[in-house]
């Protein structure tokens, strides 16, 4: 099983569609006997997984999504943290301590680890069951 997340990572880090990926690990398993090591067949997941991209992709739209989002608020609070004690008179010190940015780190980070997380440990795809040819 970890052979085929490992491989699932590299196929998604180079830009694979999903239904392709579902392809490929269909294949993979086909391919390997019961109690082996795919590793022995295949290579290893990088080396596969090269046969079958040979470009780097654009990130996932959703890892893209989450991280911007975050980015934003992240400078929209940065943007307001500055210019709140000037136009307002709101110290925004009162609320973070000395540490007025951090939040904004945070964000930044939070959303870093989230588009890891989105990206890396989404499950598998599987193949889709082919279906009967239409015989009426």
């Amino acid at each position: 099983m970890k052979y085929e997340q490992s491989l699932t990572a590299e196929l998604r880090y180079r830009g694979t569609p999903e239904s392709d990926i579902a392809d490929i690990l269909a294949e993979v398993r086909a391919h390997t006997p019961a109690g082996e090591d795919p590793v022995d067949h295949f290579g290893t997941p990088t080396e596969y997984a090269e046969q079958y991209t040979t470009q780097r992709p654009a990130q996932t739209k959703r890892k893209n999504r989450v991280l911007a989002i975050l980015v934003i608020i992240a400078v929209m609070y940065t943007v307001f943290a500055l210019l709140a004690k000037p136009l307002l008179d709101i110290n925004v010190r009162d609320y973070t301590g000395p540490f007025m940015l951090w939040p904004a780190l945070a964000l930044i980070l939070a959303g870093t680890a989230t588009s890891f997380i989105v990206t890396t440990f989404k499950r598998a795809p599987h193949a889709a069951p082919h279906s009967a040819p239409n015989t009426r």
